[in-house]
């Protein structure tokens, strides 16, 4: 995951590097797992379009700030931004997926802090706090796991790079 590639490296073919098979089964277990995360990305991003266009049009459009709708809209277009940008690493197998993921994990627990901050009622703060529990923290907690996952598989790719270069 060294950049925008399909990750296939050309090694000379009879290469005398035993762990060539191994690194290459690694690899395609990489870019399975990256598939499946940048769906998910991908869809999460889609579903909040719709969610986002009904904040719009249902909330107030004044309450204690006259920004208010504005304020909520602009964060949710932010993140879904985010998700989006998030989605398009991942699905180019890019390095870069750790950037927006982390943005991705601090807007999610962001939105989840004020959505139960700002919740007007008993109602209200229960279901922003089933939200945050069930769907907002964990997605961030995933979208942390994948930038540390992707962190590791640099780490280990440069080690093995480093390896193979002093064996030729």
């Amino acid at each position: 995951m060294t950049g925008p590639a399909d990750g296939a490296r050309s090694e000379p073919e009879g290469s005398a590097d035993p762990d060539l098979s191994t690194y290459e089964l690694l690899l395609a277990g990489v870019r399975k797992r990256a598939r499946r995360t940048a769906i998910a990305y991908t869809c999460v991003g889609v579903a909040l379009v719709p969610w986002t266009i009904y904040l719009a049009v249902s909330l107030p459009k004044r309450q204690i700030d006259t920004h208010y709708r504005g304020a909520w809209v602009g964060f949710d277009l932010l993140l879904v931004a985010s998700i989006v940008m998030t989605a398009y690493y991942a699905f180019r197998i890019d390095d870069r997926v750790q950037l927006p993921a982390m943005a991705t994990a601090t807007l999610l627990l962001v939105d989840a802090w004020f959505d139960v901050m700002t919740s007007g009622s008993r109602r209200a703060t229960f279901q922003a706090i089933l939200f945050a529990l069930f769907l907002e923290l964990p997605a961030a907690l995933f979208s942390l796991y994948l930038a540390r996952q992707v962190n590791r598989h640099v780490e280990q790719e440069a080690a093995h790079d480093r390896t193979h270069h002093q064996t030729h």
